[in-house]
């Protein structure tokens, strides 16, 4: 989409291309997402300014930018670009006539690693490859994996998987290297048989309209959950992150299956009409805060849950393990590229049975 058309899209979604002394004025970025590596510049974002008639592109003279923080964001300095500074999100600000439009500009290193799961959770005999994002800025950077003297798990140095021991314990590092930036998380291998009746879980949110950041990473409490649904079995993955009522996150993924080992249930996409929890007519998944929800959108061959450890105990009852990874679209803004996230994260925790329906 040209720049001018998404202009005017914008503008006839809001109703704003006919004449009305009562439409509001607006400013329109775009790109209204955009990246700039450390020490790289690129062109300020295009302006288009609604005046409460018409719709025009305002001149230079008439801009006013400004940083929302100037230690990670030069913004027209040097003239007509952005310049990265330093590793971190910032946004963009465009006031045209006291009316003010933005767009959210990640700056990564030349070479930067974003790990999507700092802390995996495993069960003995389990094994996951490390998700991880690797951006560069000029050529491709050799990546290996390690973890000195790490003795509950095993790491391959060129994949990145990582095999978990018998022996329960954690945490112990793990460390990324991309040339010669490198990143570390942790592992914990976990006794089935101390789970009792919580659990562990781990995940992450990456996307630009992340609470405050662009990449979220959070510890929760997992609930997985066996159910009778109509026509079948049904099972549910929950994780919450609660360290306040207002940063509350939930990740919640229903398969309309029964908790079963194997290579993985694939997430479909779902409206808010279809999430049900009785009658899911697919898999789904949601995340969730006080303030919105995000429901999983198209699927690929990477949005998945799968249970890769199932263990019985000798006192009754099971242990699963797994891990999920989808794309969501915020409800509130469904149809705004800022609106697509993406979750990613493992579990550890008792399989229950629960009556969900009547």
């Amino acid at each position: 989409m040209t720049r001018l058309s998404f202009a005017w899209a914008l503008c006839a979604a809001l109703a704003a291309c006919v004449k009305s002394t009562t439409l509001q004025k607006f400013v329109v970025l775009d790109p209204i997402f955009d990246s700039v590596f450390v020490g790289s510049q690129k062109p300020l974002p295009s302006v288009i300014y609604f005046d409460g008639d018409k719709l025009q592109t305002p001149p230079a003279s008439a801009v006013t930018w400004q940083s929302s923080d100037p230690t990670i964001l030069a913004v027209n300095n040097p003239s007509g670009q952005i310049k990265g500074l330093k590793r971190g999100t910032a946004s963009v600000s465009a006031t045209v006539e006291n009316t003010q439009g933005s767009e959210i500009v990640a700056v990564p290193d030349v070479v930067d690693i974003t790990l999507l799961v700092d802390t995996l959770y495993l069960l003995p005999g389990d094994t996951m490859t490390i998700p991880t994002i690797i951006l560069h800025r000029d050529n491709a950077p050799v990546v290996s994996y390690d973890a000195p003297g790490a003795t509950i798990f095993t790491i391959d140095p060129t994949k990145g998987r990582v095999m978990a021991g018998a022996t329960p314990g954690g945490p112990e590092k793990y460390r990324v290297h991309a040339d010669l930036v490198s990143d570390s998380g942790a592992v914990y291998v976990l006794d089935p048989a101390s789970v009792g009746t919580a659990g562990n879980a781990f995940f992450s949110v990456v996307g630009p309209s992340v609470i405050g950041a662009a990449v979220s990473h959070l510890n929760a409490s997992p609930k997985a959950t066996s159910y009778t649904r109509t026509g079948g079995s049904a099972f549910r993955i929950q994780a919450t992150h609660a360290a306040s009522t207002s940063s509350e996150q939930v990740v919640q993924v229903t398969v309309n299956a029964a908790a079963s080992l194997g290579p993985g249930f694939e997430i479909d996409s779902i409206t808010p009409a279809d999430s049900s929890t009785c009658n899911p007519p697919k898999t789904w998944a949601i995340w969730s805060t006080p303030g919105t929800t995000a429901y999983s959108a198209n699927p690929d061959v990477t949005q998945q849950v799968s249970i890769t450890q199932l263990v019985t105990l000798m006192t009754g009852g099971k242990v699963a393990g797994g891990r999920f990874s989808y794309r969501a679209r915020r409800g509130d803004v469904y149809t705004n590229p800022l609106g697509l996230l993406r979750i990613t994260g493992v579990f550890v925790a008792p399989l229950t049975t629960a009556n969900l329906c009547p």
